[in-house]
Formats: C-alpha cells, sequence, structure tokens
C-alpha cells in the first residue's frame, strides 16, 4: 500500500477513536442523569423462614428482603492466555438492597442456589467500574422484577476488568484491547455456568462487549475455541439457556456457522437482538480498523446472516428499541423502559416450564401485556404480521405491546 494512502487509513483511524472517546466520556458522564422509571418493590417471598445464604429469598425475585443478588468477578483469574491456561478463580460478593455487601466462598454461592428457580446471568460492557457494577445490579434486579408477575429468578452480575487500559495512544486500541479480553472472559463464564446447579435453566443477558463475552462462553460450550483455547467440560448437556442482547458490540455475522463464534446458536434455545439503527458509541464501530463490519446492535441479521443462519434462524428473533433509545448506548438507557423487561420476560423466567405463583391487583394488570409461551415451544415473540412467515408461536400479547419496528427474523 503507498504510503500516503497507509497515513490517510491512519488518520482516520485516529480521528474517528477521539470521536468515540467524547461520545463515550459523555455518555458516562450523563450516566446518573438517565430517568429510571420507578418500579414498585417486589412481592414478599412466600416460602419464607428460610435463613440468609441458603437458599431461599436470597437473590430471588420476589424477596421480602428486597433486591439480593450475587456478583461473581474475574479479576483475580489470568487475563492473558498466551502462555498459560486459564485458572478460573472467582470472587463472589453478595449485596443486599441496604447496600450492605460482603464477600462469600464460591463453594457457598452454588449451595444457596435454588435448582427450582431460574438463574439470570448478567454481563456488563467496558469501562464499567467496581462501584458501578454495585449500580447497575441494583437497578438491572428491579427492572426485571418490573415484569415478574409472581415468577421468580435469581440473579448473578458477572463481571470482568473492563477498566481502560494504560498506554495505548487512542480509543479504538482500548475497544479493540477490551474486546480480546471481553472473549478471553467467556472461558470463565462457560465455566461458572458448568457449576451451578445440573439442569436449572439459565438466561444470559448482555450489553455492549459483554455481547461477545456471552457469545464465546456459548461457542466454547457448543465446541468450539476462543483464541485457541477449547473447554471440553463446559458443554451445555442439556440446560435450557435463552440470551438477550442490548447494543450488542461485535460484528453481525460473527454467530453465522463457521464464523468466529459460529457454534453459540447450535447451545442457546432462542435469542432476542435489541436492535438500535442510532446507536451514537456503535454507529462508529466499523472505524475500528480496516475492513470491520457493522456491530449486530446497529444492523442485526441481515438478509446474508438470515440465509446463512438456515434453520437456527428460527431461534433469533429481533426488536428495534431505535424510537425508545435513540443515540443512547448506556445500560441506565435500556431498564429505564419497563416495557422491554416484560418482552424479555419468557426469557428470564422460563414462564413455560416454571408454574407461576398468581398474582392480583396491579401486577395482575402488568400481567395481562406481559409475553406468554406455549409450553414446549420456544418463547422468541413475533409481530403479528410475521406469523404467517414464521414457524415460531405468534404471542398476541406481546403483539400489542411491541412497536410496528419490531422484527423477526425469518
Amino acid at each position: 500500500m503507498p504510503f500516503p494512502a497507509a497515513f490517510r487509513i491512519l488518520k482516520a483511524g485516529q480521528v474517528a477513536g477521539a470521536v468515540m472517546l467524547v461520545l463515550i466520556t459523555a455518555a458516562a458522564s450523563a450516566l446518573s442523569a438517565v430517568p429510571v422509571e420507578p418500579v414498585p418493590d417486589p412481592l414478599p417471598d412466600s416460602n419464607g423462614g428460610r435463613s440468609e445464604l441458603t437458599g431461599g429469598s436470597t437473590g430471588q425475585c420476589g424477596s421480602e428482603q428486597g433486591p439480593a443478588f450475587w456478583i461473581v468477578s474475574t479479576e483475580c483469574s489470568r487475563q492473558s492466555f498466551d502462555r498459560s491456561c486459564p485458572v478460573f478463580r472467582p470472587q463472589v460478593t453478595f449485596v443486599r438492597r441496604c447496600g450492605h455487601r460482603r464477600g462469600i466462598p464460591f463453594r457457598q454461592m452454588l449451595q444457596s442456589l435454588r435448582p427450582d428457580i431460574p438463574i439470570c446471568i448478567k454481563v456488563h460492557g467496558s469501562f464499567v467500574s467496581r462501584e458501578g457494577i454495585i449500580d447497575e445490579g441494583h437497578i438491572t434486579y428491579r427492572w426485571l422484577c418490573s415484569a415478574a408477575c409472581g415468577a421468580k429468578m435469581q440473579l448473578i452480575h458477572f463481571t470482568w476488568p473492563s477498566s481502560r487500559p494504560w498506554l495505548t495512544p487512542t480509543i479504538q486500541c482500548d475497544v479493540n484491547i477490551l474486546g480480546r479480553r471481553a472473549a478471553r472472559n467467556g472461558w470463565y463464564l462457560a465455566e461458572l455456568i458448568r457449576h451451578l446447579p445440573p439442569g436449572t435453566p439459565v438466561c444470559l443477558i448482555g450489553h455492549s462487549h459483554g455481547c461477545r463475552l456471552i457469545s464465546s462462553a456459548l461457542h466454547l460450550m457448543g465446541g468450539g475455541r476462543v483464541q485457541g483455547h477449547a473447554h471440553p467440560g463446559a458443554r451445555r448437556n442439556g440446560r435450557p439457556i435463552r440470551v438477550v442482547f442490548a447494543a450488542a458490540a461485535m460484528r453481525h455475522d460473527w454467530l453465522n456457522p463457521e464464523e468466529r463464534y459460529g457454534r453459540a446458536l447450535c447451545v442457546a434455545e432462542c435469542l432476542m437482538n435489541f436492535r438500535n439503527r442510532r446507536d451514537c458509541a456503535l454507529r462508529l464501530y466499523p472505524l475500528r480498523h480496516p475492513f470491520s463490519g457493522h456491530s449486530l446492535a446497529t444492523s442485526g441479521f441481515t438478509t446474508r446472516d438470515r440465509r446463512r443462519l438456515k434453520s437456527w434462524s428460527r431461534k433469533v428473533a429481533q426488536y428495534d428499541v431505535t424510537p425508545l433509545i435513540g443515540h443512547g448506548h448506556m445500560w441506565p438507557n435500556y431498564v429505564a423502559h419497563r416495557r422491554l423487561a416484560r418482552l424479555i420476560r419468557s426469557y428470564v423466567y422460563f414462564t413455560d416450564r416454571f408454574p407461576q405463583t398468581p398474582a392480583s391487583g396491579a401486577q395482575a394488570s402488568r400481567q395481562a401485556t406481559a409475553p406468554s409461551t406455549t409450553t414446549g415451544r420456544l418463547p422468541v415473540l413475533a409481530a403479528a404480521d410475521d406469523s404467517r412467515q414464521s414457524g415460531i408461536p405468534t404471542d398476541t400479547a406481546a403483539a400489542r405491546l411491541a412497536d410496528s419496528g419490531q422484527e423477526q427474523v425469518r
């Protein structure tokens, strides 16, 4: 390549990096200013009488003691696999509504998980501080509980070293480094899922680079390799796994067969992708490096992707959140809308597999607009005008709730 052309490409990359840094900094500074829709406190737990950290109400939506969840951190786990194999050294923190937190052994958390209640694992994106993880865990818990309608789940917040690396000249270097780090931590997420109670359904919710981390974990669980490493002990083994992506910072074609995470969808029962065509941070995603494709968040699954997915396309659904989120990218932009929590209710609570506690009053009215599923069929939501072209069941309540921008991958 001639030197002037290479210089122009480098110059354009530096300008794009500076613009991206400004956008991300502005979004981070406005993080606390995002209005979060008030959510009523969850219902008291009907089980009662169970001691702390021995199952019962701890970490479950519907706890009489309010939001409680676990944080599993990989800060002490190896972050470089170049010269050594991955070693999972989880640090577990139990967080209560009052702000009290304390470290507990990983084995104690596993013993306190109930196998008869679904587990939801939330994975954050890049540039999230330790205190931000606590706040994000609280708002995520309350957001998901706003659509519970008597159902229960256990929340684990999976955190990885996502702070900005030192001594990097441009923001696109940071993004590339953190993207690779997120994929590397997918090995640890697969290891965490392997240790969960056998057969317990798991919902994986990813934001930004957290979607890439989840895709990496599912790819490993499907028998694939990530950065030269496999994880033969983390096979799915029949565990139901459902996935939700928000602001997915990964290429739109990486879930296709033979691509980077081509075995991820063979592990997941279904996947909901929130598409935002005006995401300010990911509009610049193609400028990370030459010949980089568009992100899954902005372009969604394209027509070519749908053809390459073949039968797996029945597992994937998309919902256009552009009218709701606009130029936003941060997680609080999503949890500010309870309708999105209702849209993914079947993904989080597995309502087609678990009996539901009768709801009354305000909860009953919310239940009338919550998505329902048919037993034995995947809970993928379809717009009313897509039902004739898709083998996936159409949910009429969800169709009433959905905007005209909802798109079913078919």
